[in-house]
């Protein structure tokens, strides 16, 4: 039987795919959103990185398909392009030279286009649930306790009524915090008796800058997307170019350690002629630049432990408002997704503890995300500075040798590409028929 009312504070990814999940569950499900939302696909004041590339992995698109049956007609019809990851995605090594693709069609797909138009087009099926309601230009300025302090009841809220501001008190029998790497759930906690979470940050100092061009006429390339990656502990510059919506490409260059892209068109160029490939360079150079140059450095790892705390009932955190990633790994959209399902999980047995359930699911994708990032010497974290760390020699003899056999093993390659696109655990790598097939090729 279904419960009557739940509340979601924050109508991002995360937001809406919580929603959708607690349509099943309550009759009425309301999204508090800050901004205004726009009625095509344009950016939200309220999301400063909606101007950056967002990556939607496999993973997250099957989740994607499943709560929302057909939403990659739906992407396709308004200009999303397919992409076969093992295809299609072009990388540059750190030993520089570019990784191999496979010739024939895989099912290790997703979709490439600007985040405006992934979160437009999520909005849109979500108008098709009755129960579903999106309330705008509303910011939550609280939590509404029962008399104990042990039960959340509610938020209040602060709404436009007649052009002027108001508080509000909203009731629900459940309150999801979705609101973003900001969220104000800690100052909330603590204001009703509670422990605010511990948090571990992992800074790596990244910047990025991201321009749109057109492309050109007579382009002729394999590629949906290209990555020139970074590589630690010296190697601080990448750059991203995907193609998207409307015939355009996504350009964004990044810098760990402070090394920041300039946002001016000269520097910008510049940044993109020091990369290892000139292959990037060499694309944008002969494009129409149709946007300005945007800055983004809001990119540190952080992490809110709510699992070790004690939380009231009738409310839980998810998304980037508990596992906030540096953008550079891509892995955000798709945990949000993650999140979602273990919010649909938890709500047919609410008697578990969400937040321990959740930290579960983050931790394998909070560690591949910021081991990296540690290698960097200019890191700073909760317990200090990056430093690099070696692997045992048989570790990166045996993982030196997968990376060469993926360059003649279409299935070693495709696996590779599982376990980024999250498909698949790290683990499978270690898959004794795998290692098998290493050690009989005799790689060094």
């Amino acid at each position: 039987m279904k419960e009557n009312h739940a509340i979601v504070i924050g109508g991002s990814i995360a937001g809406m795919l919580a929603a959708r999940v607690l349509a099943d569950s309550f009759s009425s499900v309301t999204i508090l959103e800050t901004d205004k939302l726009p009625d095509k696909p344009d950016r939200r004041n309220g999301v400063t990185q909606s101007l950056q590339p967002h990556i939607l992995f496999a993973k997250g698109f099957r989740i994607l398909d499943t709560l929302f049956p057909g939403i990659g007609k739906d992407l396709a019809d308004v200009g999303a392009l397919p992409i076969d990851w093992p295809r299609e995605f072009h990388l540059l090594m750190k030993n520089g030279e570019w990784g191999t693709t496979v010739d024939s069609p895989t099912d290790i797909t997703s979709v490439t286009c600007s985040r405006p138009l992934l979160e437009w087009t999520i909005r849109r099926r979500l108008a098709k649930f009755s129960q579903i309601k999106f309330v705008e230009e509303s910011r939550v300025t609280g939590l509404l306790a029962n008399p104990c302090k042990t039960q959340i009841c509610g938020v209040t809220v602060l709404q436009s009524v007649n052009g002027a501001k108001q508080e509000q008190r909203l009731m629900a029998k459940l309150v999801v915090d979705a609101s973003g790497r900001h969220s104000q759930t800690p100052s909330w906690l603590e204001s009703l008796g509670f422990n605010p979470p511990t948090e571990t940050v992992i800074n790596p100092f990244l910047g990025y800058a991201t321009r749109r061009y057109k492309q050109p006429e007579n382009f002729a390339d394999d590629w949906k997307l290209i990555l020139i990656s970074h590589s630690p502990p010296n190697a601080t510059r990448l750059g991203y170019l995907a193609k998207i919506e409307n015939g355009e490409w996504i350009a964004t260059l990044g810098g760990y350690g402070k090394d920041f892209p300039p946002a001016d068109e000269p520097g910008f160029l510049d940044f993109a002629r020091s990369l290892p490939s000139d292959k990037f360079y060499q694309a944008i150079a002969h494009a129409e630049p149709t946007s300005p140059i945007h800055g983004y450095r809001d990119t540190a790892n952080r992490l809110r432990h709510y699992e070790k705390i004690k939380m009231p009932k009738g409310f839980v955190c998810l998304g980037d408002a508990v596992c906030a990633l540096c953008p550079v790994h891509g892995q955000g959209m798709t945990v949000s997704a993650l999140s979602a399902l273990v919010l649909q999980k938890w709500l047919q047995n609410p008697k578990s503890n969400f937040q321990k359930s959740l930290a579960q699911s983050n931790s394998q994708h909070w560690n591949s995300a910021t081991n990296k990032d540690l290698l960097f010497p200019t890191t700073v974290t909760t317990m200090g500075y990056g430093k690099q760390t070696k692997l045992p020699k048989v570790l990166k003899w045996y993982s030196d040798s997968l990376v060469k056999l993926a360059h003649s093993d279409p299935d070693i390659l495709c696996l590779f590409v599982e376990v980024s696109q999250l498909l698949k655990s790290p683990f499978a790598l270690y898959h004794p028929k795998i290692m098998w097939r290493v050690l009989s090729q005799g790689l060094v």
